[in-house]
């Protein structure tokens, strides 16, 4: 039996036809989405108020809150502002599908859709989403070894400039010549061993990282 890779993400679909909602929902959990589903726009301000989506299917045109409107609702919560948005419409009007990129969609599908075709599109825009955020998730943790790299050395470094500047005064009492050696040998060995438990604890965590992402398979 053919086997897929599983899939990640979060999805908020959003329409006024149940039956659109049954078929979209039960497609993507078919194929590895977690899927909340929502028939208005109400419904779905208020299940946004959960756990931030990863992508957002919106209906383009509804009774009350169209999907417009809701899209500018849903970028005003913290976090929707990076959410990409792909509308689900029947329309083929020139002009709904501007104003829909001018709202920040990122793609669309028209009503009836090819299963195929709206599997291809959530993947790319989802994979992409997910990517981004593994990309800023490195650079902050990287920030962040960064600052406690720098605050952990600047004790041991402030000590060896004190002993440097002590043993160059012209001054520099003989007796006091062994104590500074001993400073500055004593705090190089410290800084030395800050970096490498840095570096080892870096090793190691991205020796567990990739043992614990590695691809698994969901038979279907």
């Amino acid at each position: 039996m053919p086997h897929q890779l599983s899939r990640t993400g979060r999805i908020l679909v959003v329409d006024d036809q149940s039956a659109n909602v049954r078929v979209v929902k039960a497609l993507l959990e078919r194929h590895g989405y977690v899927v909340t589903a929502a028939s208005n726009g109400k419904d779905a301000l208020a299940a946004a108020t959960g756990e931030t989506p990863d992508l957002l299917l919106l209906d383009m045109m509804m009774p009350g809150m169209d999907g417009f409107e809701l899209l500018a609702a849903l970028r005003e919560l913290p976090g929707f502002r990076q959410v990409p948005t792909v509308f689900l419409t029947a329309a083929q009007d020139r002009d709904l599908l501007l104003r829909a990129f001018e709202a920040g969609a990122v793609d669309y599908v028209t009503k009836p859709f090819m299963p195929e075709e709206l599997l291809a599109r959530v993947s790319a825009h989802l994979g992409l989403k997910l990517t981004r955020d593994r990309l800023e998730r490195v650079a902050h943790e990287r920030q962040e070894l960064v600052n406690l790299v720098a605050h952990d050395l600047k004790n041991p470094l402030t000590s060896v400039l004190f002993a440097t500047e002590m043993l160059s005064l012209p001054d520099c009492r003989q007796d006091r010549v062994p104590r500074y050696i001993e400073i500055i040998d004593g705090s190089t060995r410290d800084a030395l061993g800050y970096i490498r438990n840095y570096l080892e604890g870096q090793e190691r965590a991205a020796s567990a990282k990739a043992t614990t992402t590695a691809p698994a398979c969901t038979w279907m």
